[in-house]
């Protein structure tokens, strides 16, 4: 994922990145990004702001669509196993064993209410300026796991928002 805002920031170095990014971000953009190495938490929470301020231009929707592209080709490269079942509820379930396995900074619980029906619970930092943007990134990549797992006309609905001082973010999604 940080690769992924590294190279948007290096290929639009003539955008004003400076309102966001500190010297020590300017580091780790104009260096090579390892997959295996540790970035601080607050370095991901900067470029991905940025990347939502210059380049998206505050639009939540182009948020969730680049969520939704990314999604799919995490989804069918690097995470193949989370679309291996045809089973949307299963692969959304599956989505949130890998995000726990990789991030410790938030907590991400999946609740199967219906055959074709999961609230997914999420709770990040409310005070964090990139949490919005963030689930709006989430809600593309459920949106591209839906799809690739055979659901049609997927419905997300934020019913509680960590930002807006509720206790986390809850995404309930339904789909035929």
């Amino acid at each position: 994922m940080l690769a992924d805002m590294v190279r948007m920031i290096r290929a639009n170095k003539d955008r004003n990145w400076d309102p966001y990014l500190h010297e020590g971000d300017w580091e780790i953009v104009n260096s090579k990004v390892y997959p295996t190495k540790w970035y601080p938490l607050g370095v991901y929470q900067r470029l991905g702001y940025a990347t939502f301020k210059v380049l998206a231009g505050g639009d939540l929707e182009i948020v969730r669509t680049s969520g939704r592209m990314r999604g799919k080709i995490l989804f069918g490269e690097v995470y193949a196993s989370a679309i291996a079942v045809q089973d949307p509820a299963r692969a959304l379930g599956h989505f949130v064993k890998i995000y726990s396995s990789l991030f410790d900074f938030s907590t991400i619980q999946c609740e199967q209410v219906g055959r074709k029906h999961v609230v997914i619970s999420h709770d990040y930092d409310p005070d964090d300026q990139a949490n919005t943007p963030y689930c709006f990134q989430l809600i593309g990549y459920f949106d591209a796991l839906i799809e690739m797992t055979g659901g049609t006309n997927a419905r997300i609905d934020l019913t509680s928002k960590q930002w807006q001082g509720a206790p986390s973010t809850v995404f309930d999604i339904a789909w035929d």
